[in-house]
């Protein structure tokens, strides 16, 4: 380990003392310093069996959170000190009770240098930067580690929180942002000193589920080499509202580690234009090198750049911007993505190039069709509001429709946000271009509402989500960043990764 980084501590999602013990053994596999038991999470049989967790492979931590602090654990006092006092039983290396209800009781179970107490409060709540500070200043036991944490936007943790810091050299604390600044202080954890940083297991296969015991966990096999490595090492993320669902993190990090690189990619949810650009410059001073831009806000992306590639320019919005102390250069590889998917679909004789339908009038709308009028297709767009099909069909010289009705395109793309389990609107888009042996390219990937592949299957067309032109795009966005795209063979493992 070095010991100038945190010790990366990866909690355990695990409810029983056998799903412990493996996911102990995972978790140092994976690079992990400490392992976290939730104790709250598990049911009384087993923390009477925690005897058979030791000897363990990685120093333990156990941790007891209340249900008022965001846990499943009591929030009585008395029973929480019994419960304490039965895991002190155990050679714990350190012992995570909260602030408010256990101590100063909770003082009695350290044990300087076999024992030490970690003292934790979790804000419910966004706090202040006054309530931040108040806590962060806090008097603990000797050798204890002060821990708080809370939920914060971005803004709010760059206007409130991270002022509220006291110097480095003043105290040993831990502060970790919830919701979505979450893995902002993750990823800075060196640079603010913190003792530990708390981490998730590795994620698992495509398809079975998250391992983050707290959603902005960022898995530790990704995290480590970007410590280790220094603070030189770039960090790059996918942004927009939402982003949970989004496989952009997965991608980018294979990426990099099959590179050997040492860079970082998270995902940042911004709630406003105005948020996302007030935070660019201190993302950017943070050590932001990149960041991919997604739903709403490649419009603005645009607007924040110092300098246009012709991609951007060609579409009118930005899904890739690069981030430098002279500047931000702004450009759309949604456009590099769609043009390939094209070509291999005329190639293939899946389509006969001759003209495209396109549902939507957002940014995918607008790479869809400044493809097409780079190939010199008949390009048709439909969207909810005719104003906006209008404009964008005089923009991209193409053909307006109120309906779709009347024309029939040989290929239909869907750019719209539905299928998203958190697109809200009740009006579907109109899918009346689909048809026996006509082919859809749906944007979204791995839509949580199947209502296109559906529609698609039901009326003889064929089908395919997003993740095709989702890897496209990343793989050049990748390119801008590192100087060389992945190979072939390396974007279409991605495939494989992602049925």
């Amino acid at each position: 380990m070095n010991p100038s980084r945190p010790l990366l501590v990866v909690s355990l999602p695990a409810r029983t003392v056998a799903e412990a013990r493996t996911e102990i053994s995972e978790a140092r596999a994976a690079g992990g310093d400490v392992a976290e038991l939730r104790v709250d999470r598990m049911a009384p049989r087993e923390i009477g069996r925690l005897h058979e967790l030791f000897p363990s492979p990685l120093p333990l931590m156990a941790t007891l959170r209340s249900r008022d602090e965001g846990g499943e654990g009591p929030d009585d006092g008395e029973h929480r000190i019994l419960l304490l006092r039965e895991i002190a039983r155990h050679p714990f290396r350190w012992i995570d009770a909260e602030r408010r209800r256990d101590f100063p009781a909770a003082e009695s179970l350290s044990r300087p240098g076999v024992t030490d107490l970690v003292v934790s409060t979790h804000f419910p709540d966004e706090a202040s930067g006054s309530e931040w500070g108040t806590l962060l200043r806090e008097p603990t036991p000797p050798g204890a580690i002060l821990k708080v944490v809370g939920p914060s936007s971005v803004g709010h943790l760059f206007r409130e929180v991270i002022p509220s810091f006291p110097p480095v050299e003043e105290r040993a604390f831990v502060a970790h942002s919830t919701g979505a600044s979450g893995p902002l202080l993750r990823a800075w954890s060196r640079r603010f000193g913190f003792p530990f940083v708390f981490a998730s297991l590795p994620d698992r296969a495509s398809g079975s589920g998250p391992r983050a015991v707290e959603p902005s966990q960022i898995p530790v096999d990704r995290l480590k080499p970007f410590l280790e490595a220094g603070g030189s090492s770039p960090i790059f993320a996918v942004v927009g509202h939402p982003v949970a669902h989004s496989r952009s993190p997965a991608i980018f990090s294979g990426w990099m580690r099959e590179d050997g690189r040492a860079g970082l990619y998270l995902a940042l949810d911004f709630g406003s234009d105005e948020e996302f650009t007030q935070c660019v410059p201190a993302l950017t001073e943070g050590g932001f090198r990149g960041l991919s831009v997604t739903h709403p806000f490649k419009a603005v992306a645009l607007e924040l750049a110092d300098e246009v590639g012709p991609g951007a320019t060609a579409c009118g919005v930005a899904n890739t911007l690069s981030l430098a102390a002279d500047g931000v250069s702004a450009e759309n590889t949604d456009l590099v993505a769609i043009l390939r998917r094209f070509e291999e679909l005329r190639r293939s004789g899946v389509w006969d190039g001759a003209s495209v339908g396109v549902v939507g009038a957002g940014g995918a709308a607008r790479a869809t069709l400044a493809a097409a009028r780079t190939l010199g297709v008949d390009a048709f767009v439909w969207a909810r509001r005719s104003s906006a099909s209008e404009s964008l069909a005089r923009e991209f010289g193409a053909s307006s429709v109120e309906s779709t009705d009347g024309v029939r395109p040989t290929l239909v793309v869907h750019a719209t946000p539905v299928g998203r389990a958190s697109e809200t609107s009740t009006s579907r888009p109109d899918l009346g271009w689909l048809r026996s042996g006509v082919h859809v390219v749906d944007w979204v990937y791995a839509p949580d509402d199947p209502v296109v592949r559906v529609t698609a299957e039901r009326v003889g067309s064929s089908y395919e989500d997003g993740t095709r032109l989702l890897t496209y795009q990343a793989a050049a966005s990748y390119g801008l960043w590192w100087g060389a795209e992945p190979s072939a063979e390396r974007v279409e493992s991605v495939f494989r990764s992602f049925p």
